[in-house]
This record gives structure tokens, sequence and C-alpha cells, in this order.
């Protein structure tokens, strides 16, 4: 199969693009891990008080939520084989998409469960939206909890580079070399 063309769109994808479930988890799982990157950045300049108590609330739980998607959309990756890389790409891209996919896979669902247990270790709660709190899964334990919670941040910040990777790639192949990598996904 060939790439086609069409005037107000451009190249559409050769080898198919991915289902309207993989593109409902990546577009929701993007949204919410930059959002999530943002405010856990910028909380840390907020002054003690209930607005930074909420704040963090939010993300806590909304952190879950992410982790629950990805363990959702693992499976559903498992179940339901991606569309081969488009024809003509060197394998060497193809082998570095696939460890950067991998790479956020693995950070997206280890950053939530690192914040639930460097809470659980600062004995503090990981609340959902108010409505319940999770259990608790490891003892208090501060040197413990404040090391967890830098590991936490040091990945985000991996992510978030390998975000601005993955999107500049994406970039790259829709306005440089225009081909229909990006269509896949859009």
């Amino acid at each position: 199969m060939s790439i086609s063309t069409n005037a107000a769109d451009g190249p559409l994808p050769a080898s198919g693009g991915y289902s309207a479930t993989a593109k409902a988890f990546h577009w929701t799982v993007a949204v919410l891990v930059i959002v999530l990157i943002a405010v856990g950045v910028g909380r840390e300049f907020m002054p003690k008080g209930p607005e930074k108590d909420l704040v963090t609330m939010l993300h806590k739980a909304t952190g879950i939520v992410v982790l629950g998607l990805m363990l959702a959309r693992l499976a559903y990756r498992i179940g339901h084989r991606p569309p081969p890389p488009e024809p003509g790409q060197p394998v060497w891209k193809i082998g570095l998409s696939h460890a950067v996919h991998w790479a956020l896979y693995l950070i997206v669902i280890v950053m939530p469960i690192l914040g639930w247990l460097g809470s659980n270790a600062l004995g503090r709660p990981v609340s959902m939206y108010g409505l319940f709190d999770l259990p608790t899964l490891i003892g208090e334990n501060k040197d413990l909890g404040e090391t967890i919670y830098d590991i936490h941040g040091l990945l985000g910040f991996t992510a978030l580079g390998l975000i601005v990777v993955h999107a500049g790639a994406a970039l790259h192949h829709h306005f440089v070399l225009r081909d229909a990598v990006l269509k896949r996904m859009t």
C-alpha cells in the first residue's frame, strides 16, 4: 500500500492509523501527564495553605487516574497490535521510536505509584478527589518518603524530556518529511 494524498489533509498513512480507542488513550493520557507535570512543578512555588493542599490532592488523585488509564492502555496495547511502521522508515528510527514509547509507558506507570508510596511514607493520605482515601501501602518513614519524591520529580522531568522528543519527532515527520507518521494518531 502506498501513501495517498488529499489536498486538504496531506498524506494518509500507508500502514493504517491507530484505532479510535488507542487515540483516545494516547491523547487523554498525554494531556493529563502534561498538566500533572506543570502542576507538580507549579505547586512547589505555592505558599503553604488550603489552596496548595487542594492542588496537591487534585494532583495525587489525577495521578492515580492516569495510572488506571495507563494500565488499561497497556492491556489494550497488548491485545491490539499497533499498525506497522510507515514504509521507508530507517530501522534506527523505528527502534528509537519504540524505545521512547516504552520508556514513557514505564515512567507514566511508575510515577503515580511512587507518588502514592511517597505520600504514604510521609504519613500523608492519597485522597481520590475527597471521596475516599487510597489504602496505605507502606509505613511512615520521612527519609524514605523524601527519597521517593525526589525520584518521582526526576522521572517527571525525564518524562517531559521524552515528551518533547516524541512531539518534536512527530512534528518533524509532519512538517519537514511530510510523511503520514503524525496522521496515524490524529
